[in-house]
């Protein structure tokens, strides 16, 4: 299902790997992007990853909020991220905070406790 509203972020070129504050370390995780409160999410992989954000693929033509949740579904982290830049079928995002799904208290986002206590294992 593709999602579209006035938060979409429109398409710049990747920046630079050395302009990054971090490096990230390749990865090939599985990944969703969680957004809208919950009401949309789709899946993504994890293509690297640093402490300060993540390289991400999708499913082209997919939709990209600005703002979103990105859950690493291997290391159960969450992060609340938004977009750097988006090509084709894959962005770069900064993370604004990093937690662990297990430890989540806060009831605005009781949507990602039980998205992450429901899912298949």
């Amino acid at each position: 299902m593709m999602f579209q509203s006035d938060a979409v972020h429109t398409l710049q070129p990747a920046p630079a790997a050395d302009r990054r504050p971090k490096s990230r370390r390749r990865a090939l995780l599985g990944g969703v992007v969680m957004h809208s409160g919950g009401r949309f999410s789709f899946p993504c992989t994890i293509r690297n990853l640093s402490e300060t954000g993540a390289r991400i693929a999708f499913k082209k033509g997919q939709m990209m909020p600005s703002d979103f949740y990105l859950v690493d579904t291997w290391a159960g982290q969450g992060h609340r991220a938004r977009i750097v830049w988006v090509k084709a079928a894959e962005a770069g995002v900064a993370f604004a905070e990093s937690f662990d799904m297990n430890g989540i208290t806060d009831p605005a986002l009781g949507y990602l406790k039980r998205f992450w206590e429901g899912r298949v294992v």
